[in-house]
């Protein structure tokens, strides 16, 4: 298990203390103590769902303290399903409302919520609803997700109400996020509040939301096309984002056209890229990779507007893999001129430690999404040479660090590779983003 956060660890340390839990000897919860206590996460697991089975007041408290203050995601999920079906007995329905609206910690009321979403019972819109407007971003990400998991027609109103708030034009994630959860829920992409009113007052008597079949061919006034502008003919929807840039030294070769190959003398085999530099000693290419994620990031920068706030995280090897800002910052006339000169100035490094790639971004305060531009699977420096690292447990990470961030993470792959687009697909994926292949140059 990963060791505590320091906020986390003093949060944990207040429950293990016992002041809050006033639960008989041998309970539930108190098994659930014990075993975070010892760090065990099976027990942890274990316990979460005897509280589930066997739900009450100190079960409850149990189950959001140690499910927030513990980075390890099986526990996370244990005690956020565990919340769910606690939320069918309808005696602690009164007590679960004090908990979620009394905790001051957002990661506790992202974890209530994440609970609510896993619940079939559709009294729990009522619950979520009230913070579709917490002052936390992610609280209100969190909110629009699980309104949307639990697929009832309850869930549209709050919706379209929140989005008529933060505003039909706006280009901010939560928008979108609004807009995703509301044509899932209904096939509707209404921009104006008084079309979503009208709807639903014709509607509301026979929508399903399970039973909606969606296609091409949905409607609504009109799809939205609202952008910070592209970057590798991506689209860039958010206005507070992370650009995350490999610079590992694969980033020298030179993708070729579609159908095209390269005869490797060394290597003696056709390769669908020519590596005119294997030491990588030279200037890196006009065509490189490493070139054309230089062009396209510093074309991207200077066309962002005014009202974008953005950062950027760089990555190779550990020593090479760094925040140029701690914080997104306003896309000034000067940020981005200091931006685009970071990027110039940037050289390959050895290695691709995506893992510290991810801390660093999602680290980031003010973010909600990441852009995320690699070549290579996961690698670092050990003992003078590269090796692998784990797949399984840079996407693990990635998930626990966002389980309460709430940062949609799309990935981008200049790579002829399957296993590299095969792990970057899965971690888009499993962060609520998406993945698209940007390896093939135009002839």
């Amino acid at each position: 298990m990963r060791a505590l956060s320091t906020t986390a660890g003093v949060a944990l340390l207040v429950v293990l203390a016992g002041s809050s839990l006033a639960a008989a000897k041998g309970s539930p919860a108190k098994a659930l103590v014990k075993a975070a206590k010892k760090r065990d996460t099976s027990g942890m697991v274990a316990a979460a769902e005897a509280i589930a089975d066997k739900p009450d007041k100190a079960g409850l408290k149990a189950l959001i303290q140690i499910g927030t203050a513990i980075e390890n995601m099986d526990v996370y999920t244990a005690c956020q399903n565990a919340i769910g079906r606690v939320f069918s007995d309808a005696s602690l329905r009164g007590e679960f409302a004090k908990q979620l609206k009394g905790a001051k910690r957002p990661a506790s009321r992202v974890l209530c919520i994440d609970g609510l979403g896993t619940t079939d019972n559709k009294d729990a819109v009522s619950l979520i609803a009230p913070f579709l407007a917490d002052k936390n971003k992610s609280v209100r990400i969190s909110s629009i997700q699980a309104l949307l998991k639990l697929q009832v027609k309850e869930s549209v109103p709050p919706l379209f109400e929140r989005l008529s708030t933060v505003g039909f034009e706006s280009k901010d994630a939560e928008a979108e996020e609004l807009f995703g959860a509301l044509f899932k829920l209904s096939k509707q992409s209404f921009e104006v509040l008084a079309d979503w009113k009208n709807w639903w007052e014709t509607s509301k008597g026979t929508l399903d939301p399970k039973k909606l079949r969606h296609s091409g061919s949905d409607g609504g006034t009109r799809q939205r096309n609202k952008n910070e502008g592209k970057i590798f003919e991506s689209v860039v929807r958010s206005q507070a984002f992370v650009l995350v840039l490999d610079i590992s030294s694969s980033m020298r070769v030179i993708d070729l056209p579609m159908g095209e190959t390269w005869y490797d003398k060394k290597k003696k085999k056709d390769l669908k890229y020519k590596d005119p530099d294997p030491k990588g000693t030279k200037s890196p290419h006009k065509n490189s990779r490493f070139r054309r994620a230089q062009d396209a990031f510093c074309k991207f920068i200077e066309g962002m507007s005014g009202r974008a706030r953005f950062a950027i995280v760089v990555f190779g090897d550990k020593k090479d893999t760094k925040l140029w800002k701690k914080d997104v910052v306003p896309a000034t006339k000067s940020n981005k001129k200091a931006a685009v000169d970071f990027v110039r100035k940037l050289k390959w490094s050895p290695a691709t430690r995506t893992d510290l790639a991810l801390e660093r971004a999602f680290s980031v305060k003010g973010a909600d999404t990441i852009y995320f531009f690699s070549d290579g699977i996961p690698e670092k420096i050990k003992g003078g040479k590269t090796v692998d690292i784990p797949q399984d447990e840079v996407i693990e990470k990635a998930r626990l660090l966002n389980r309460t961030r709430k940062l949609r993470l799309n990935c981008y792959g200049m790579t002829s590779s399957n296993k590299t687009r095969s792990f970057l697909e899965k971690l888009a994926k499993e962060n609520g983003g998406e993945y698209k292949d940007i390896r093939v140059r135009k002839k």
